[in-house]
């Protein structure tokens, strides 16, 4: 990037502040301000990469310079080296053309190959590059996951008995608060297994009290009942766990290179085809199909009027296939967590009907609440956007 090129991005970024009103000048400003940042984390790999070449260590010349955590530089110079093997990725990071999540996706997918996979990926990076500069990181690794499946001879198989070989426990005691740190690691399918597991015995125990000395906060609350539900688990209080669900998601909106539609198997990570099977054989499967973000096809009665003011399951499988996570914008807590609110409210009226609901993670730190007069959502690719409704 060119002096001029950056200030003039300088120039449009600062044109805004906390006081401007014209909308247009904000999102121009946020969209230099992302060239920027984009330019300046190229710069970040070029040191680390200047700094390999001398010899030294780059991890702690750079964790010292610029007062990081070990965990940053890290990052950092594992981008690098990901901009080192696909050289197009680090010049359109420069460009503002990609962001750094997408050097990052792709170092995990090489990560995940064998190193003849990996240079069988690397020889398609014109094409990658052009579906990276079309698509956000989330999007873009979801096409490097197809990708390695491409890729796989073997099913993926050894790369599970690899994670399988990986597991461990740890346990430490934080000298400040005295409490005991327990840090898990599972291959893909344990830890699908302890997940559900977990998440049933929450529902089961909490779906309608909250247990003493629960904290308010929406996502620390759920990270308390996840741990008690746990140890419920482990101390064999006779909780009965129903049958795990799997929501099968086929997404027709942008379909690959052979016209087959996206499907995420509504697992957390890659499982080997032949696990998926041992999982369906133990599992409610449920398929949705999307099309740009709109249910077109769902299990079940998704549209219930004025007969019953609670959604039913098959709402919530409809709502999870295009809501990751909570619809308010900012919220980041993820769909399982979330109660189903109306848009229309139901005491005024408003229909139990698909369109009619979204996700949201609490009803007392958003904007989906009597008080608050309007009731809205995210504007994503993959969740339609309800407008907000007042009540009549």
């Amino acid at each position: 990037m060119q002096r001029a090129q950056f200030m003039q991005l300088y120039n449009t970024a600062v044109a805004a502040d906390a006081t401007t009103t014209d909308r247009g000048v904000v999102v121009e400003a946020i969209g230099a301000v992302t060239r920027m940042v984009a330019w300046c984390e190229a710069q970040q790999l070029a040191y680390a990469q200047a700094l390999a070449n001398m010899g030294a260590m780059p991890e702690d010349v750079m964790a010292t310079a610029s007062r990081s955590d070990a965990r940053d530089v890290e990052r950092i110079v594992k981008r690098a080296n990901t901009a080192s093997k696909a050289p197009t990725f680090g010049t359109a990071l420069a460009a503002g053309d990609v962001a750094a999540g997408h050097l990052d996706q792709l170092g995990l997918s090489l990560r995940r190959l064998e190193p003849d996979q990996q240079a069988s990926l690397l020889a398609d990076e014109p094409r990658l590059l052009a579906l990276a500069t079309k698509s956000t990181p989330d999007e873009f690794a979801r096409a490097l996951r197809a990708e390695e499946r491409r890729l796989a001879t073997d099913d993926g198989m050894a790369r599970l008995q690899q994670q399988q070989r990986a597991v461990r426990l740890r346990r430490r005691v934080d000298m400040q608060t005295g409490m005991n740190i327990f840090t898990l690691a599972l291959d893909p399918v344990a830890g699908l297994k302890l997940y559900n597991q977990i998440k049933a015995a929450t529902e089961a125990l909490f779906h309608d009290k909250t247990p003493d000395l629960c904290p308010s906060d929406p996502i620390e609350k759920q990270a308390f009942l996840a741990a008690h539900a746990l140890l419920n688990i482990i101390e064999g209080k006779g909780i009965k766990l129903g049958t795990p669900e799997i929501v099968v998601v086929v997404d027709t909106t942008a379909p690959d290179a052979t016209g087959a539609p996206t499907v995420d198997w509504g697992l957390p990570v890659e499982t080997p085809h032949r696990v998926l099977l041992d999982f369906f054989g133990i599992a409610d499967v449920h398929t949705v199909v999307v099309r740009n973000g709109v249910v077109i096809h769902a299990p079940g009665e998704i549209n219930l009027g004025r007969t019953t003011r609670l959604a039913n399951r098959a709402q919530r499988r409809a709502l999870r296939a295009t809501y990751a996570t909570c619809a308010i914008p900012g919220c980041a807590t993820r769909f399982d967590h979330c109660k189903i609110h109306h848009i229309k409210w139901w005491r005024n009226g408003g229909l139990t009907d698909l369109h009619n609901l979204l996700p949201s993670a609490s009803a007392t730190t958003h904007s989906c609440t009597p008080e608050a007069g309007t009731c809205t959502s995210h504007p994503t690719a993959h969740s339609p956007s309800p407008s907000p409704t007042k009540p009549p």
